[in-house]
């Protein structure tokens, strides 16, 4: 099962958002938050894969969220157009980001991916990532090609499996290595990258050439 818990939507999304488990039974929703505190009780008292919201969270939010609950997946409903919002989404961790018109389907894919470590986001919004600009902490800075990290060869195969949007099982498998050496590869590269998601790191490398979306 994975549990989803709908936080801070609008009441057209959420009733969208409702009929998930009658479009996917293995969805099930565990509450319906309006607020922080809200949310914060509903996931302290339910397991929580993957939140569902349109509102984006402070640093200090998310910083606190990931103490607790390190393993939750962020769905963001957003207009790709909005540049900016989308960004900043991506900054905050976000493992997602989904049109608020996605139907039922879609929607269901998404969670589906991200609940498996995946990332999803709108073609548009790539083309905006790949610009010459390196994200931390939701701001935008220019990047500096002069100063790349140095990974290994066997860090820059586990990146390029990243990029290709493989769990930490599936890469695993590819490279014919440990769940565990792999989990261990990828803690290193977040902190050679400077970044705490797995989206950051696969973008921040691409930016930096290291890697090819």
């Amino acid at each position: 099962m994975i549990g989803i818990l709908i936080f801070a939507v609008d009441a057209r999304l959420r009733h969208t958002l409702e009929q998930l488990p009658r479009k996917d039974p293995a969805i099930t929703i565990v509450g319906i938050a309006d607020d922080q505190p809200s949310l914060v009780r509903l996931a302290e008292r339910s397991h929580v894969d993957v939140v569902l919201t349109q509102k984006l969270p402070t640093v200090k939010q998310i910083a606190d969220w990931r103490i607790r609950h390190d393993n939750t997946a962020w769905v963001f409903f957003l207009d790709p157009a909005d540049r900016r919002a989308a960004l900043d989404a991506l900054g905050a961790g976000a493992s997602a980001i989904s049109p608020p018109s996605a139907d039922l389907g879609e929607i269901v894919a998404t969670i589906r991916m991200v609940a498996e470590g995946l990332v999803v986001f709108p073609q548009q919004l790539l083309a905006a990532l790949l610009s010459r600009a390196e994200i931390s902490n939701g701001q935008l800075h220019e990047a500096d090609e002069d100063h790349r990290p140095r990974l290994s060869k066997r860090e820059i195969a586990v990146l390029t499996a990243m990029t290709d949007g493989l769990s930490n099982k599936e890469i695993a498998r590819r490279l014919e290595i440990s769940f565990h050496t792999v989990k261990f590869h990828v803690a290193s590269i977040l902190e050679k990258l400077e970044v705490e998601t797995r989206t950051e790191a696969v973008f921040k490398a691409a930016q930096l050439g290291i890697v090819m979306l």
